[in-house]
C-alpha cells in the first residue's frame, strides 16, 4: 500500500519536463475545488435559513400546539358553563377554566335543568367530573425528558381592523406653529395573546431604536383633544403631570450615550463656547437684518446676503468680525445653525422627575469637538436628539417605573399596560416600513352583537409598545401581539364572527430543541391516554401547521433538488480526473510495464491511479472547505457587493433577516467530505483499468 502511496504522490509532483500534464492537473483540481466552496457555501447558507425560519416560526407560535377537537367543545365540561350562574351563563375558554374554582360549576336548584340532547359526563376514578384543561396541564408539566421539562401556556386568536393615527414633527422638536403631520394607516389584523411564558419571545422583540425614542420623547409633549383618532385634530401642549409621567418612563429607562443637534440648530452654543474663542461663520442679512448665524468650514460662494468672517462670545452676546473687518454685536437670541450635524458624547444629568416641566428643564453634560476647539459643559435638552442611547429592557426587579416598551423581569416577558381602558400591541417589524414607531396610538374595530341581536361597531384604543420578527409565515405580516385580556374580550363579544373556534384557542408548549418534537409529542399523546383526555385534543408539530406546512415542504423538496444537482455538477467536475489519468497512464506505459515485468500485480497498478484520482479529490475538498470558510466569514461584503452591482438589496431583509447566515453547514460539510474523494476514487478506475490492460512485453520491445 505504501509502495503505491509513494507512486501516485511521485506522478502527482508538477515537473518541468511534464509542463502540460501539470497544467491540466491544476486545472482539474481547481475545477474540483470551485464545484465544492460553491456547495459548502450554497448549502451552508439555505441550511442557515432553514434554521431561522424554523427557529422564528416555533418561538412565535411553538413547536407543538394542542388544540381542543369538536368533542371537547360537545363535552359536558365545556357546555355546562353555559346553564350556569356561577359562570355568569357564558362559555369558558382555557384560561378561564384553568383559573375556574371547580370543574362542574352547575348548581342543582339554583341553575335551569340540564337539557336531555347534554353529552354524559366524562368521571374520573372517584366519580367527580374530569377537570380536563386542569389535566392536560398537569401532564404536560409532568413530562421530563433528558432533564428538560415543557413549557405550556394557552393562547387565543381574534381578528380585528387596525387603524392608527400618525403624529409626525415636521421639525423633529416641538412647537404649536408646526402644525405637526398627522396620518393614518389601516390594517385587517390577527391579534394573538402575548405569551408572557414563552422562553424565545425575547428574541424576536426588537429593542426600541432611536428613532423610536425620539418619537416617545416627542409625543410626550403633546395632548389631544379629539374624542376620535380617526380624523385631524387640532393639538395641544401636554399637562404639566402628564409630561412628568411620560418622560419619567422614558429617561429613568434608558442610558444616554450620544445626542445630535436637531436640524442644525446650535441654539446651546453658548452655554459652552469660552470667551474669546473665535469660529468661523457666516450671517446671512435678509432686507440688511442679520437673520442668523451658520457656522461651516466651507466656502459660500459670493453673495450680498452671506457675510463671512469669525464670531466670538464676549459676556452676553457675540461679536461678529468680518473679513472686510466690520463688527457687529449680536444678541443671544439670535438663532445658530450648522450645516453639519454635531455628534456629541452626553449623559443625563440628574434631577427629580417632579421637578421637569418642559424639555429645557432636562440638563445634559455634553462633550465635543468643534472647529478644533473642545466643547463640554451642561447644556438643556432643547433643539437636540438622541443619536444613541441603551433602553433598559432586562429587569431583575421590578421597575420603579415601568418603561413604555416590552420589558423581561426574570424569567418573563412584560407587556406594558396602558391606562384610560387602552390596549399595549406589539406589531410585526414590517410597519416600521410603513413609518409606524412605538408610541403610536389607534384602536382595534371590531363587530360585536347587541341584545336584540344587531351588530354594533366597537373600539378598543391601542398604543403600539415594540415590534417584533414574524418570520415569513403566510399570517406573520398581520399578527398583532395584545394581552389575553384584549384578545378574550373581544372574542366573547363577537362568537358568532371569529373563525374556526378549533383554531382560535389552545395550547402552546415550548422546549430547548424543535428536534425533541417528536418524543414531546409521543410522550404527550400517552399521558392523555392514560388520563383519558387524549380525544377532547389534536396535538399538532411545527411542520403540520397549515399556515407554514406547505413552506416547509417545499423549502426541503427544494433542499433535495439542490444537493441532486449539486452531485452531478460534483461527478462532471471529477470526471476531469478521467482526462487527466487517461493523459497519464499514456504518459507512464514504460513505467508500467516495467512495473509488470519486475512481478507488480495489475491489483497494485490499478491502485495507483486510483489513489491519483483520490489524492486530487482530497486536496480538492481540502482547498474548496478553506475557500467557503472564508467566503462565510466574509459574506456580508459578498452581499454587499451584490447588491452595489445589482442597484438594489441583494437579499430581502424581511425574508433573509439582516444578514445571511455564515455557519459551516455541518450537513454539507460531512456531504463534501464523503461525495468528493468517493467519486474521484470512481473516476481514477477507469484510466486505472486501462493502465492493467498495457502489455509489458509489446511495451519494451518497442523501447
Amino acid at each position: 500500500m505504501l509502495f503505491e502511496l509513494s507512486i501516485a504522490k511521485k506522478y502527482l509532483i508538477p515537473k518541468k519536463k511534464q509542463l502540460t500534464l501539470s497544467l491540466i492537473a491544476l486545472m482539474s483540481i481547481g475545477v474540483i475545488s470551485l464545484v465544492v466552496w460553491l456547495i459548502l457555501v450554497f448549502l451552508s447558507v439555505t441550511d442557515g435559513i432553514e434554521k431561522n425560519w424554523l427557529s422564528k416560526l416555533t418561538s412565535l407560535n411553538a413547536p407543538l400546539q394542542i388544540t381542543p377537537t369538536d368533542e371537547y367543545y360537545h363535552s359536558y365540561y365545556y357546555l355546562i358553563d353555559e346553564i350556569s350562574h356561577k359562570s355568569d351563563y357564558e362559555k369558558k375558554n382555557i384560561k378561564e377554566k384553568i383559573k375556574a374554582p371547580c370543574a362542574d360549576p352547575y348548581a342543582f336548584g339554583k341553575d335551569i335543568a340540564i337539557p336531555t340532547y347534554f353529552p354524559e359526563k366524562d368521571l374520573d376514578e372517584t366519580g367527580k367530573l374530569k377537570d380536563i384543561i386542569k389535566i392536560a396541564f398537569n401532564s404536560i408539566e409532568n413530562i421530563e425528558l433528558k432533564n428538560l421539562k415543557p413549557i405550556a401556556e394557552d393562547y387565543e386568536i381574534g381578528g380585528a381592523l387596525l387603524k392608527l393615527h400618525m403624529i409626525r414633527s415636521q421639525n423633529d422638536f416641538f412647537s404649536l406653529r408646526e402644525h405637526p403631520m398627522q396620518s393614518y394607516l389601516t390594517q385587517a389584523s390577527y391579534i394573538q395573546s402575548f405569551s408572557e411564558k414563552n422562553p424565545f419571545l425575547p428574541d424576536l422583540i426588537e429593542t426600541p431604536r432611536q428613532i423610536d425614542l425620539n418619537h416617545l420623547i416627542y409625543l410626550t409633549q403633546i395632548e389631544s383633544d379629539a374624542k376620535v383618532l380617526d380624523k385631524t385634530h387640532t393639538l395641544r401642549t401636554a399637562q404639566n403631570k402628564n409630561f412628568q409621567k411620560k418622560i419619567s418612563s422614558i429617561l429613568g429607562n434608558i442610558t444616554i450615550k450620544r445626542m445630535k443637534n436637531s436640524k442644525g440648530s446650535l441654539s446651546f452654543l453658548a452655554h459652552l463656547l469660552p470667551e474669546n474663542t473665535p469660529l468661523r461663520a457666516f450671517i446671512y442679512k435678509n432686507r440688511g437684518k442679520i437673520s442668523y448665524l451658520l457656522f461651516t468650514n466651507k466656502k459660500k460662494p459670493k453673495a450680498s446676503f452671506f457675510e463671512s468672517g469669525f464670531v466670538r462670545r464676549e459676556k452676553n452676546q457675540w461679536i461678529f468680525i468680518s473679513d472686510q473687518n466690520q463688527s457687529f454685536k449680536l444678541d443671544f437670541s439670535i438663532p445658530l445653525f450648522s450645516e453639519e450635524t454635531l455628534s456629541m458624547k452626553a449623559y443625563l444629568k440628574k434631577i427629580p422627575f417632579s421637578e421637569i416641566d418642559s424639555l429645557n428643564d432636562i440638563k445634559l453634560f455634553v462633550s465635543f469637538k468643534f472647529q478644533n476647539h473642545l466643547l463640554e459643559g451642561t447644556i438643556p435638552w432643547k433643539d437636540l436628539e438622541i443619536e444613541e442611547a441603551k433602553p433598559h429592557v432586562v429587569f431583575k426587579s421590578p421597575p420603579k417605573i415601568s418603561p413604555p416598551w416590552p420589558y423581561r423581569l426574570k424569567d418573563k416577558m412584560v407587556l406594558p399596560q396602558e391606562n384610560k381602558g387602552g390596549a399595549s400591541i406589539l406589531l410585526p417589524k414590517n410597519f416600521q416600513s410603513n413609518r409606524v414607531k412605538i408610541g403610536d396610538r389607534g384602536y382595534f374595530s371590531y363587530q360585536a352583537s347587541t341584545t336584540t341581536s344587531a351588530l354594533q361597531e366597537q373600539r378598543l384604543p391601542v398604543t403600539v409598545v415594540g415590534f417584533y420578527d414574524p418570520g415569513i409565515i403566510a399570517i406573520g405580516g398581520r399578527m398583532v401581539l395584545a394581552s389575553h385580556e384584549v384578545v378574550q374580550s373581544m372574542n366573547h363579544a363577537s362568537e358568532s364572527l371569529t373563525f374556526d373556534k378549533n383554531m382560535k384557542n389552545g395550547i402552546q408548549v415550548w422546549f430547548p430543541h424543535i428536534d425533541q418534537v417528536g418524543e414531546i409529542k409521543e410522550k404527550i399523546e400517552e399521558n392523555f391516554r392514560k388520563r383519558g383526555i387524549l380525544p377532547y385534543f389534536k396535538i399538532t408539530p411545527y411542520y403540520q401547521y397549515e399556515f407554514a406546512k406547505d413552506l416547509l415542504g417545499q423549502f426541503q423538496s427544494d433542499k433535495y433538488l439542490f444537493t441532486l444537482i449539486g452531485i452531478i455538477i460534483l461527478i462532471v467536475a471529477c470526471s476531469n480526473i478521467i482526462s487527466l489519468l487517461v493523459i497519464l497512464v499514456n504518459d507512464k506505459k514504460k513505467e508500467i510495464a516495467i512495473l509488470s515485468a519486475i512481478g507488480s500485480s495489475k491489483k497494485r497498478i490499478a491502485l495507483i491511479f486510483t489513489f491519483c484520482g483520490g489524492f486530487m479529490g482530497l486536496v480538492s475538498t481540502l482547498i474548496g472547505t478553506v475557500a467557503a470558510l472564508i467566503t462565510l466569514h466574509h459574506i456580508d461584503a459578498l452581499v454587499q457587493l451584490l447588491s452595489f452591482l445589482q442597484g438594489h438589496e441583494a437579499f430581502n431583509s424581511l425574508f433573509y433577516g439582516s444578514s445571511l447566515p455564515n455557519d459551516l453547514s455541518k450537513r454539507a460539510l460531512i456531504f463534501i467530505l464523503i461525495a468528493t474523494p468517493l467519486i474521484s476514487l470512481l473516476a481514477g478506475l477507469i484510466p486505472a483499468l486501462k493502465a492493467t490492460k498495457i502489455h509489458p512485453s509489446k511495451i519494451l520491445r518497442s523501447e
